[in-house]
């Protein structure tokens, strides 16, 4: 017995496409020369055969079988296709991910020849992390003592039993808003460069691993 034959529709316009060949097939059909039957399998797995198209075939996926037995077509259901559809974009993600590190890693390797020259831009990039951190660490210690003259004032007034000015009220708000965004940006900036420190080891091992790649595309070239 001949191996059958399979051919898969694909996603992109798939519905159309399985009506498309029904209708194809259900002409071949009512030729003489040319019978086919429809065969899918029920969600218990059983096996039917029909002369016509069903709902259920359609909904579960089926095979056109020719008057020799042979499946001459084989068409997902819905949601086979949509699963193949996911598939693909899943794959297609993943080699434009290759495609994009391919492209880094060949752009790393002409900025730096050597391994010590990545190093030392590694370590220039920590160290203008740290050099705004202790920048940043500077003027929040300004501005929290600019603040604490406001309190104190604040302070004095209400213990000569005066009300505050609403001047003073706008200013200690406003030097408060300050102060807490210079905190959260000396957190940002110290979070930046512990991650600068931490990625080093890992970038060098990376540079080293395309580094041999390289040389070793280079021995193997003819």
């Amino acid at each position: 017995m001949s191996r059958p034959s399979s051919a898969r529709c694909r996603p992109l316009g798939a519905l159309l496409l399985a009506a498309g060949m029904a209708i194809g097939i259900q002409a071949m059909a009512a030729s003489p020369n040319a019978p086919v039957q429809y065969r899918w399998r029920d969600a218990q797995g059983n096996l039917h055969f029909s002369d016509t198209l069903s709902a259920t075939a359609i909904a579960r996926g089926y095979d056109v079988v020719n008057a020799q037995g042979v499946v001459v077509q084989h068409v997902l259901s819905p949601a086979q296709q949509r699963a193949e559809a996911a598939s693909e974009a899943v794959q297609a993600q993943a080699e434009a991910q290759r495609a994009r590190q391919q492209a880094a890693d060949s752009q790393l390797l002409a900025a730096y020849p050597r391994q010590m020259d990545l190093r030392r831009s590694l370590e220039a990039a920590a160290s203008n992390i740290e050099q705004s951190v202790r920048a940043t660490r500077i003027n929040l210690k300004s501005q929290e003592s600019s603040l604490a003259d406001l309190l104190q004032r604040a302070a004095d007034i209400e213990h000569d039993h005066k009300p505050l000015p609403p001047y003073l009220q706008g200013d200690i708000h406003k030097q408060r808003v300050v102060v807490e965004q210079l905190r959260q940006l000396l957190k940002r900036q110290q979070q930046q460069h512990d991650a600068a420190l931490a990625s080093i080891p890992a970038q060098l091992a990376h540079y080293r691993k395309i580094k041999a790649e390289q040389a070793q595309a280079n021995d193997q070239a003819p």
